[in-house]
């Protein structure tokens, strides 16, 4: 049987997608004479899917998985009733025997004495591998005969995840930014230099595996180039990092995906429909203006700022964003604010006629030293209308009013504002003309 081992990989390929999974691609040198039939592909994902199975190269008939690996029980199961050998420890011959059980503890017979021997001291020593166990998975291939210098093999395999891991300094109205990639190999076999990609999107599956959380952070002192080289492909974003790397079983790796420095953001606060808390927003436009404009993978966004007092780097918050293409905003909602404070109050409710109309106010407290800008969401009826306001408002959806104001230090402002909804039931009566006309 002719063997294809990862030492006869001419390039290997490996493309991780966010749910979970990979695609393993790979070309592996195989002299075929043409007289072969079988062929013991080893080295492959303990995880794979065999169903996603494509190979170039060769005229397969049939394909096998063998995963049933090499363990103390299976070997030992697999010599009940047949002859091993027991060597006594400071002895140098070897005793023939015929293992009788090992499932409550070994039982070896003797076969030129008959004796039974109990758990005996010593070391066990099997004749050989018996057929059927491998030390590692393979790919058996039935195949009709043919010349072939070099086998294309690829397949799906489950174990494999990443993440986008993003991490911000705040600096005054500007901040540093780090984007990493942390991969997970759990597919049950090391990938050694290894074309890595990463494909940001959702690939429809049908299964849907947690990725993990964890994140380092770094610090970004200057623009520096990406590690990946990005690009648009089919309906999703290509990540291809630059040169190889080994990605070993049962590894977590973290890999640089850029970094940005002097990035312009907006901070303010949002107070959102039926809660009195505070929100803090930090907003940053994905732009090509200010030092972005890059898809970003979904992701953890984890912000620091400094302390100007001790020169102490602080963590502020974090957040998780979705995929967010160029020139979308990112709004990181980092946590509730302290002394801002935000109540509601119906100051009046009443229904003439099927006319319903609602008088409301919003108090809004500042308590800190420096101004704030807070947009306010309050819930309304979609069919409602506004009848006057205290301040400008939007309608960012029917069933929403927003109002934006800035609050001066120390101080607390009023939002008084009046929506009407006509409740009355309207019956409207279709005429239709007589057909005898």
């Amino acid at each position: 049987m002719k063997m294809c081992t990862m030492q006869d990989d001419r390039d290997l390929c490996l493309t991780i997608y966010n749910d979970g999974f990979g695609l393993v691609s790979e070309r592996r040198a195989a002299q075929l004479a043409g007289d072969e039939t079988r062929i013991q592909y080893l080295d492959v994902a303990q995880r794979m899917e065999v169903e996603s199975l494509r190979i170039e190269g060769l005229d397969v008939v049939e394909v096998n998985y063998e995963y049933d690996l090499v363990d103390r029980a299976k070997l030992l199961d697999k010599y009940v009733g047949e002859t091993v050998y027991l060597k006594l420890k400071d002895l140098p011959e070897k005793r023939e025997c015929r293992l009788l059980s090992e499932r409550a503890g070994l039982i070896l017979e003797d076969i030129v004495t008959g004796e039974v021997l109990v758990n005996p001291e010593g070391e066990l020593i099997l004749p050989k591998l018996p057929d059927g166990l491998l030390v590692r998975p393979a790919l058996i291939f039935q195949i009709r005969p043919c010349e072939t210098e070099e086998i294309g093999v690829s397949y799906l395999t489950r174990g494999l995840s990443w993440e986008a891991h993003y991490v911000a300094e705040l600096k005054g109205k500007t901040l540093g930014l780090d984007a990493w990639v942390e991969i997970h190999n759990e597919s049950g076999i090391t990938f050694s230099d290894t074309r890595l990609k990463l494909l940001a999107g959702e690939v429809n599956r049908v299964f849907k595996t947690l990725n993990l959380d964890f994140c380092k952070y770094s610090s970004v002192s200057e623009q520096r180039a990406s590690d990946f080289e990005e690009k648009s492909f089919s309906d999703y974003h290509l990540y291809t990092m630059q040169g190889t790397t080994t990605l070993k079983d049962n590894q977590s790796k973290q890999v640089r995906l850029f970094g940005a420095n002097n990035v312009p953001y907006r901070r303010y606060y949002e107070a959102t429909p039926y809660s009195e808390d505070v929100q803090i927003v930090i907003e940053i436009n994905n732009k090509a203006g200010d030092g972005l404009g890059m898809p970003f993978p979904a992701g953890t966004f984890k912000v620091y700022q400094r302390d100007e007092t001790d020169g102490g780097l602080t963590f502020v918050g974090e957040d998780k964003i979705g995929h967010t293409p160029k020139d979308e905003s990112i709004r990181l909602y980092i946590g509730e604010a302290f002394d801002l404070q935000c109540e509601r109050k119906c100051l009046n409710k009443r229904n003439d006629r099927g006319i319903r109309r609602e008088q409301w106010r919003i108090t809004l407290k500042n308590h800190k030293e420096e101004p704030a800008v807070i947009q306010v969401f309050h819930r309304i009826p979609s069919t409602a209308d506004v009848e006057q306001a205290s301040h400008v408002w939007k309608r960012p959806r029917a069933e929403e009013l927003m109002f934006e104001v800035e609050l001066k230090p120390d101080t607390v402002e009023n939002i008084d504002f009046t929506f009407i909804v006509d409740e009355r039931i309207h019956v409207i009566k279709h005429l239709e003309k007589d057909k005898t006309e």
